[in-house]
Order: C-alpha cells, then structure tokens, then sequence
C-alpha cells in the first residue's frame, strides 16, 4: 500500500498515524492558504516526507500511481484533484454526510446538530459526493466552539481512519451510497455572517465568538473594521448607547452592547480596512 496525502493542519493527526502504522507516503500535497499547513509541513519534514504546495495537475499526480496499491487520501484540501488513473481514493468530511456538504461545515453545526460527525468517502468528480465508507456522529455540548468542534473532528477522523485501513479491501467494496434527499450544503461563511454590531445581543455576540472565533468575528471601532477573536461578553444592564466605550485602559477596551457590555483585549484586535471599502 502507498499513500498520496492530500490535506491541510485540520486532519495532520490522520498523516502522523500512517507515518506511525508504517505506511508509505510517496508524498504530501498541502494548500497552504493563510498558513493552514504550517504544522503539516513540520510532520513532513520530521519524517523525510516530501512535500508540494502547487496545484496538481493529472500528469504529475499519474508519475506517483505505481502497480503497487495506491491510495490518494484528500483532508481538509483546497483543491479538487483532477481525474487520474488511481484506483482508490478518499476523503474525510467534517460532517455527516450527505448532510453538510461544502468547504467549511463547522462553522454550521452549532446551528446544525444534526450534521455534526465525520465521514469517510469514495472521492468523486463531485465534491462530497461519494460512497460512504466509514461513517460516526459525535454530540454537540451547549457551550460548542468551533475550536471544540475542530478538535472532536480531528479525533473522531484519525479513528476512523485507522478503521478504514485496518479492512481497507473489504470497506471499499461494501460502500454505501449517499441518500441524495438528504442532502445539504454549507457555503463559506459570508463576511456579513461574521460582522457583529454593538445594537445586537450578547447572545448574538456569544453566538457569532462559537461559531467564528477561531477564524475571529468582525467589529467596527471609529468607522474602521477589526478582525478579532478574543473577547469576553457580559450581561448588564446599563443605560449606555450601543457602541459606547465604557472602560479602556493600555491593554483592553470595552464596548457597551445591548444587554450588557463586550471586552477585548487591545492586541487582538487587527484592523483590517475601513469600513467605508468593505
């Protein structure tokens, strides 16, 4: 068996356990958008495994399909493989597919439970849509983040993954095809999705910190735009207007919401642009 490992630092505990099974990795294909593959290349280079970041293209990829058993295994990758001459290969999907489908699932199972597992699938020409290979749902806690999530997905996928390669043959054989009624997909999150206002809740503000803030939540602070995702929220009540600095000393700065008040400390925040070009 030989491995071409497609994927990013989301699923790279899934490329050390086939570094510790003994499995041969010819090599490790990342994409590293905003250095998503920093801790991936580490591994890589810890074991001699080399690695690529550009786009592969079908005759690159067809030079590593060997007569051996070649297995392309694709993990949290930005790019859509083009059709090769492998004979088996593989994605990890953070959801419970067909539910969930798309590029960035987590950020919707804490409005979308249901969704909320990993999935292990043939690779098709259609994204997410392959046979379902090995399968399991994981429960979503009421204080959910999606840092939380990120590391219950990171788990649950190396589990299964040793799974799969444990009965690979028979696995493959016995895979069971998406019920397409089923079916959901999830967009990249939108900008407006991820910018709050001070007149919104503390609910919303605790809402959009679970679901964005490892990615961080967007602000407006004297008509400029922030990036941030650190920050503490408080219920209080107050008579300040929404938008209101109530407390700021040389490390942190607090703004008056509704309901209560939100705390950020200074060097978390990131300007990014002014509002006006956003």
């Amino acid at each position: 068996m030989k491995i071409i490992y497609f994927g990013s630092d989301l699923f790279s505990n899934c490329l050390s356990l086939l570094i510790r099974k003994r499995i041969s990795i010819e090599v490790v294909f990342i994409n590293d958008l905003q250095g998503n593959a920093n801790f991936i290349k580490k591994i890589s280079d810890e074991n001699n495994i080399k690695w690529r970041s550009d786009r592969p293209v079908k005759e690159i990829l067809n030079q590593y399909i060997s007569i051996d058993t070649t297995i392309f295994i694709v993990a949290d990758y930005g790019y859509i493989l083009p059709k090769t001459d492998v004979q088996y290969a593989v994605n990890i999907h953070p959801s419970l597919l067909p539910k969930g489908k798309g590029p960035t699932p987590l950020t919707y199972l804490i409005d979308n439970p249901e969704y909320a597992g990993v999935t292990i699938h043939k690779l098709t020409e259609t994204p997410d849509d392959g046979d379902i290979l090995v399968q399991e749902k994981f429960d979503i806690d009421h204080n959910e983040t999606i840092s939380s999530l990120m590391v219950k997905s990171q788990l649950l996928a190396e589990s299964l993954l040793e799974k799969l390669l444990n009965d690979f043959n028979e696995i493959y054989v016995k895979a069971i095809p998406q019920v397409k009624a089923l079916s959901s997909y999830q967009a990249i999150p939108s900008t407006e999705r991820r910018f709050v206002t001070w007149s919104e809740s503390t609910t919303r503000f605790r809402q959009a910190l679970r679901q964005y803030g490892h990615f961080g939540i967007l602000v407006e602070l004297d008509k400029q735009l922030y990036i941030t995702s650190e920050a503490e929220v408080t219920d209080f009540d107050h008579s300040f207007l929404p938008g209101r600095v109530i407390f700021e000393d040389f490390s942190i700065i607090s703004i008056a919401i509704s309901g209560g008040f939100v705390i950020f400390t200074k060097r978390s925040l990131m300007l990014i642009n002014p509002t006006s070009n956003r």
